[in-house]
């Protein structure tokens, strides 16, 4: 059973009403551009909604936009933001670009996520974390926090190494609070009077002297470690998943268990820890912040939809795997097609059925598979027009489905695999033909001879007719003939050892030119 699946049923299991919604949420940080470590995130939450609703049950998927947290630096690949906005929320800061429709900086990577969300058919409601604060959804959960600040202070205790401190605890305050006046989280709290759920500040920013009551225009956020297991009971969360830095032992995630139960009396999810994503080569952690990231929009640029779903739907989630950009990518196209292919004649276990189901692939389609065209843009100096007619003349692809693959292997080869690119020999390599033995000459010749058969012939029987030239009865002769008679056509056509298979050679070359090439007076 494929691990999204076991989730699924443990939550239906653990419901005591099965017609009850099933909340499963996530969150992000609008503090860049979101990458595809963020989307390990969102992923894990939307395969267990899909097996939810495959299994009959009725999710709720909520997507949290955590930006009521500061800006804590602005990202390498960010310009257009001034240093002056750290400290404030991602919603006060300005967009970091004009020519945009988005409000502030959190708005503009928010939009922009949305927009790679979309493209995935990913749909969660959405919940804006400025708007819940500031519209005073929270203020019960506040007011409660810090009455109960003390005690807080004394779980959060529990899980550090250094002693607890009387001074401390007497002045802790489980919260941010941002500046009336200038919007930065640079404020002590000198007073709260509890009766009033008025709190008294000093700003060390602008040296603002204020005061915000709750309910009244506040501007006050939990922080993280009170405001995550103040969401579990808010919207009711039954599951949710966290990256390995909040899932180790006495972690957020602990910390947030306990605060659950001890001040807001409710039980944290089903919980499920993920691994980082890394980029191939790299080996430090991606990072908004720093810029050195992969994005969304970069694998769908070359992955499709569904095959970035089984990318990270194969691994268990504990699991830490890599993306490059460089020979994987034909690897993974590869492993998926020959999936697809035996679900299409009924040959996959559950866990793959599973896992094809949460990819959301459409079997009753065929797509020309993604190293065949790449091998026709090799041959073409990656030219998508005359590779998208010779796989039209196959005549087994709607042009649908060769717009679904061919831009995305014209983009790889473009910026990620020039060397892919072959250049097809002017004229024929007589220096390369005198190297070459009487029996692969001979075969050679034959060859010849043979292609104005090929219109008349599927790829079988001229690959049969190919495999004959070869006199030789011993298998294991005759397959070093074989051999060596392809690897001899490579070099007097490509110019090197290896290239596509045969037929698409004659069909990309042409069969005059092919003539021409392989035309030698001994």
């Amino acid at each position: 059973m494929h691990w999204a699946f076991e989730i699924a049923n443990k939550l239906i299991n653990q419901q005591s009403d099965q017609k009850n919604t099933i909340t499963c949420a996530s969150g992000v940080s609008p503090s860049g551009y979101i990458h595809v470590g963020n989307f390990r995130e969102i992923a894990t939450t939307y395969f267990v909604t899909q097996a939810l609703t495959f299994l009959g049950a009725k999710p709720r998927y909520i997507l949290s936009w955590d930006d009521y947290d500061r800006l804590r630096k602005i990202p390498q690949n960010v310009t257009g933001v001034s240093a002056k906005s750290i400290g404030m929320p991602y919603t006060k800061v300005a967009a970091p670009k004009k020519d945009t429709t988005a409000t502030s900086y959190g708005d503009y990577f928010e939009q922009l996520f949305r927009n790679d969300l979309e493209k995935m058919t990913i749909k969660p409601e959405f919940i804006f974390e400025t708007q819940a604060y500031e519209g005073g959804n929270y203020d019960e959960e506040i007011a409660l926090a810090l009455s109960k600040r003390k005690e807080i202070y004394d779980i959060l205790s529990r899980f550090r190494s250094e002693k607890p401190d009387q001074a401390e605890r007497e002045n802790y305050y489980p919260i941010s609070l941002y500046c009336d006046n200038c919007y930065h989280d640079t404020t002590t709290i000198t007073r709260y009077d509890e009766t009033t759920q008025t709190i008294f500040y000093t700003c060390q920013n602008c040296q603002h002297v204020g005061q915000q009551t709750i309910g009244q225009k506040q501007r006050i956020k939990l922080h993280w470690k009170i405001d995550w297991p103040m969401r579990w009971r808010y919207e009711k969360v039954a599951f949710e998943p966290g990256g390995k830095d909040h899932s180790s032992k006495n972690g957020s995630f602990d910390v947030a268990k306990a605060i659950a139960k001890e001040i807001f009396n409710w039980h944290a999810p089903i919980y499920q820890p993920y691994d980082f994503v890394n980029i191939k080569g790299q080996t430090k952690k991606m990072s908004s912040s720093t810029g050195n990231i992969l994005t969304l929009p970069d694998l769908l640029s070359i992955y499709t939809p569904e095959l970035v779903f089984y990318l990270y739907g194969k691994y268990q989630p504990k699991a830490q795997f890599d993306l490059g950009l460089d020979d994987d990518v034909l690897r993974n196209y590869a492993e998926f097609e020959r999936l697809v292919s035996k679900a299409k004649k009924g040959d996959l276990d559950e866990t793959n059925q599973q896992l094809l189901q949460l990819t959301g692939v459409d079997l009753t389609k065929t797509y020309p598979e993604f190293g065949h065209v790449v091998s026709i843009l090799s041959l073409t100096a990656n030219n998508a027009t005359l590779a998208q007619k010779l796989l039209e003349k196959e005549n087994l692809y709607s042009s649908e489905a060769i717009a679904y693959i061919l831009p995305r292997a014209q983009y790889w080869i473009e910026n990620d695999a020039k060397n892919r690119l072959i250049t097809i020999c002017e004229t024929p390599n007589t220096k390369v033909y005198q190297t070459l033995s009487p029996e692969v000459k001979q075969q050679i010749k034959e060859f010849r001879q043979l292609l104005p058969q090929t219109t008349a012939l599927t790829e079988t029987e001229l690959m049969q007719k190919i495999y004959d030239l070869s006199t030789a009865t011993d298998k294991k002769e005759k397959r070093t003939a074989q051999k060596a008679l392809f690897t001899a056509l490579y070099q007097l056509t490509l110019n090197q050892d290896h290239g596509p298979r045969i037929p698409l050679l004659i069909k990309v070359i042409g069969r005059n030119k092919l003539e021409q090439l392989l035309s030698f007076e001994d």
